[in-house]
């Protein structure tokens, strides 16, 4: 039997150890204090041990205490012993084993303060960029000194690199470096393989694409999307559907006024970025005819679009500007411009929406999904095309709401049956969402009994179906693994079929708002303002 004093307890770990929160090991040791003032003032010495493992830890960081302690102790007893100082070699050793060692300012003229470092512009920003590359290929590190003899074939490999974005210089480097060495052996023998280097500047835009706009910008990155064979969908990658993205392609070009992109100055693109935040609700945005930038846009907040649809113009205008850069099209970047964010907008044109007429309402309840025949290319009617409308203008519920109602949820309140809007346990399958605050018990309109919306609940119990409206929608999975609810839900296959695309209900009846993605919830504005006018087929 194990004694108190016997049982066995856990090595503590050496102070020159430490875990990072990300649970993996660094070494760290403290610089003695009379060396500090040859290291510039530096304190301690961190080195990262790449593993989460304490054995290789302990073991990988052994190495470091012995080759540090060996060093400083060498270093402070000549300090101590006031010798002439350190020998090329050993200074050599300390700065390879503190290569993090910072310049500290110079504190003996406190009087005289050190100008600020003045800001460099892009193209000294690129040139910084290529040079570092450059040394990398040539030295084989960063950081590392171009040897003397190398500095004329260095400044050719810049030369050769200025139509290249920073980021490709990796790559084509090594290409340029053997393009080179190929046009040396050929001059050397009379037959050059390339032409000489000569630094110029940024060559003329590609005749192609001298007259491109904005919507060809797009139509470019379209192709190129659906050239890629490892991506699913051309616009898989990028928000909104291939329609929306069309459309903001157009609003775009009306934004920089239909102008060739290679034209744009930097001004132009700032101009184009504040006209997005003016635009119009409603105004329709033609490439041919050109539609004016003045007719696009106002400046009565009213009239304007709501902030959810500016803030996507905005963000794709941002794609667009980077692969117009890409391109070689402009060398604007967005981190040039002024670009504050839009807020909330609370007018009669926000994401509630604005009431239908009597005239649309009308619209709405006399199209096929309740009277006549079905279009063509459709063969089979859903009972969400004809229940959901009439829930919602009678309830003036959301999509969602509506779409992911139980039978369950049909029940009597003090004795008047009732629709029960109201939230499953957060991690439920497939759970149904309210937003905060919002679960409530609304009556069920004598109008909906009328259309016999009673016995329909009383067949869909009959049939054992737990969703009312189940047959035709699916409920959409949350897109973000670590959350266990989606926030379209079921609302997703009904608002395609009501709102989405050239063949949606509302674009067939011919809505005048059908191409401003309107929203079933619009029904709750019509109830509230035609309660005592209700006209139904």
């Amino acid at each position: 039997m194990w004694g108190i004093a016997s049982v066995p307890t856990m090595k503590p770990s050496p102070s020159y150890l430490t875990r990072n929160r990300h649970g993996t090991f660094y070494f760290r040791i403290v610089i003695p204090r009379p060396l500090r003032a040859l290291l510039r003032g530096q304190r301690e010495v961190r080195r990262t041990l790449k593993t989460d493992s304490e054995r290789l830890a302990r073991k990988r960081a052994r190495q470091y205490v012995a080759r540090y302690e060996a060093v400083f102790d060498k270093v402070v007893n000549m300090v101590e012993r006031d010798e002439l100082g350190l020998t090329e070699a050993d200074y050599k050793e300390l700065m390879e084993l503190l290569p993090e060692a910072k310049p500290t300012p110079d504190f003996s003229s406190p009087g005289e303060s050190t100008a600020e470092e003045t800001a460099l512009s892009d193209e000294e920003i690129e040139n910084r960029q290529r040079r570092r590359e450059v040394e990398r290929l040539l030295t084989g590190a960063y950081g590392r000194s171009i040897p003397v003899e190398q500095e004329k074939h260095a400044q050719e490999l810049m030369a050769l690199t200025r139509n290249y974005q920073p980021t490709e210089l990796r790559k084509v480097l090594p290409k340029l470096r053997e393009k080179l060495m190929l046009n040396q052996a050929g001059l050397a023998s009379g037959t050059p393989v390339i032409a000489p280097a000569t630094p110029t500047t940024a060559p003329a835009v590609d005749p192609a694409y001298a007259s491109w706009t904005l919507y060809d910008v797009w139509k470019d990155q379209l192709e190129r999307d659906r050239a890629d064979t490892t991506a699913k969908g051309g616009q898989a990658k990028h928000g909104g559907t291939l329609e929306e993205r069309e459309r903001r392609a157009r609003a775009m070009t009306v934004l920089t006024q239909h102008n060739p992109v290679c034209q744009l100055t930097k001004q132009d693109w700032q101009a184009a970025f504040d006209a997005a935040r003016k635009m119009k609700a409603g105004a329709k945005a033609s490439i041919d005819p050109p539609t004016p930038l003045k007719e696009f846009v106002t400046e009565d907040p009213e009239q304007m679009v709501g902030h959810e649809r500016a803030s996507a113009l905005i963000a794709s205008m941002k794609q667009m500007l980077n692969h117009a850069r890409f391109l070689d099209l402009t060398k604007t970047r967005v981190d040039d411009l002024l670009i504050k964010p839009i807020q909330k907008r609370e007018n009669s044109r926000t994401r509630r929406g604005k009431a239908f007429t009597m005239e649309e309402v009308e619209a709405i309840f006399s199209g096929y999904i309740y009277r006549g025949a079905l279009p063509a290319g459709k063969t089979k009617a859903y009972p969400f095309w004809f229940w959901l409308p009439l829930i919602g203008y009678f309830t003036g519920a959301r999509t969602n709401e509506i779409a992911q109602l139980d039978t369950a949820d049909i029940r009597e309140v003090d004795g008047y049956p009732c629709f029960d809007f109201c939230p499953d346990a957060p991690n439920a399958f497939e759970a149904k969402r309210i937003k905060t605050g919002e679960a409530r018990q609304v009556p069920i309109h004598p109008r909906l009994i009328e259309l016999g919306f009673l016995d329909y609940v009383n067949e869909q119990r009959q049939a054992k179906q737990k969703k009312l409206l189940g047959d035709g929608l699916a409920y959409l999975k949350p897109r973000n693994k670590d959350v266990n609810h989606s926030k379209e839900g079921w609302a997703k296959d009904a608002g395609q079929f009501f709102n989405d695309g050239p063949k949606s209900y509302l674009r067939e009846i011919g809505l005048p708002w059908a191409g401003l993605q309107l929203r079933l919830m619009t029904l709750q504005q019509t109830l509230a303002q035609n309660d005592d006018n209700i006209c139904m087929p």
